[in-house]
């Protein structure tokens, strides 16, 4: 590369699926129908046990693509199996049942290219909807970003904090990231995307939006967010204990992560990661008295939220 103006990496299209046969394929049909050309898509089967309808989807497509099949070991195993190989210089995560329009990774590079800025790290975000199982649309993602501008790895963690954590599937990452940050962590079975993208703007990793709508995210009663929810507040606490000694380190005067995050899981009723928060922001003086205050508040005033909807949603289903 000689200059911003010939950026054109090689992406690493990366798809972790388990038991993927009723969306592989249009996944994977997506994947293979981008306009920018220098990709590749690596297929990474964990496992699946449905008598290998995952595995005769994906030979569908043949040398188009890379596949490997592994031990089954979470989403997490699947994606660092993939970065592993990889031959990319950036990585791009497709979940098996959502896809990408034909234009999601030119776009992306386009809007990395246009800050100028293509060997500074900079992480390229794109919006999307939301699509059904018959992959119609729903509703657009809520706003995140502005288009154009470039974000600080403390504004983007601001932003996840308040609105809660990207969609992997929208971003495109440098492989560096990975090599500064680790890989993404096993023993989380939900939480493993949100501490990756804690650590990878953490350490100072910045974005940019290209304002387009690339991605879409099918809502479907067999994703593990439906299925296994429960798995937030089981992963909560230790997301707290990884991810809070980087926070206190680059918490200041006018951002503090660490009373960001404990406020965050107060709201959403995660008891255990309220405890830690406070246990470790008191410790390491990261909290005031009155932050203390306030959590303990937001959190009483969650269990009481959460109670109501438990009332409502078993009033509604008689």
């Amino acid at each position: 590369m000689t200059g911003a103006d010939k950026f054109s990496p090689r992406v690493s299209i990366i798809v972790p699926v388990y038991n993927g046969s009723d969306y592989l394929y249009e996944s994977l049909t997506g994947a293979l129908s981008q306009t920018y050309r220098n990709y590749e898509v690596i297929v990474v089967n964990d496992g699946s046990d449905d008598g290998g309808r995952t595995e005769r989807i994906a030979k569908l497509f043949g040398d188009r693509i890379r596949y490997y099949e592994k031990p089954n070991g979470g989403v997490s195993s699947a994606l660092n199996y993939g970065i592993e190989r990889m031959s990319g210089e950036y990585f791009s995560w497709l979940s098996h049942d959502d896809n990408y329009t034909p234009e999601k990774i030119e776009a992306s590079v386009e809007a990395i290219r246009k800050t100028g800025k293509s060997d500074a790290g900079i992480i390229a975000f794109t919006d999307g909807y939301y699509i059904n199982s018959r992959s119609e649309k729903i509703r657009d993602f809520p706003v995140k970003f502005k288009t154009d501008r470039i974000y600080s790895g403390k504004q983007v963690l601001a932003a996840m904090l308040e609105k809660g954590t990207l969609n992997g599937n929208c971003m495109l990452i440098p492989k560096s990231a990975f090599e500064k940050c680790g890989l993404f962590d096993e023993s989380l079975k939900y939480n493993q995307d949100a501490l990756m993208w804690y650590k990878i703007f953490c350490a100072g990793y910045r974005l940019v939006c290209d304002g387009r709508k690339n991605v879409m995210y099918r809502l479907h009663s067999e994703q593990t967010s439906v299925k296994k929810s429960n798995l937030l507040a089981k992963d909560s606490p230790a997301l707290a204990d990884k991810i809070l000694p980087a926070f206190s380190e680059i918490s200041d005067k006018e951002f503090n992560p660490v009373y960001l995050l404990a406020v965050r899981y107060a709201r959403l009723s995660c008891k255990e990661a309220v405890r830690e928060c406070l246990k470790y922001g008191i410790a390491n003086g990261n909290l005031t008295d009155v932050q203390v205050m306030k959590i303990k508040a937001l959190e009483k005033a969650g269990l009481l939220l959460n109670f109501g909807r438990r009332i409502y949603r078993r009033t509604v289903r008689r």
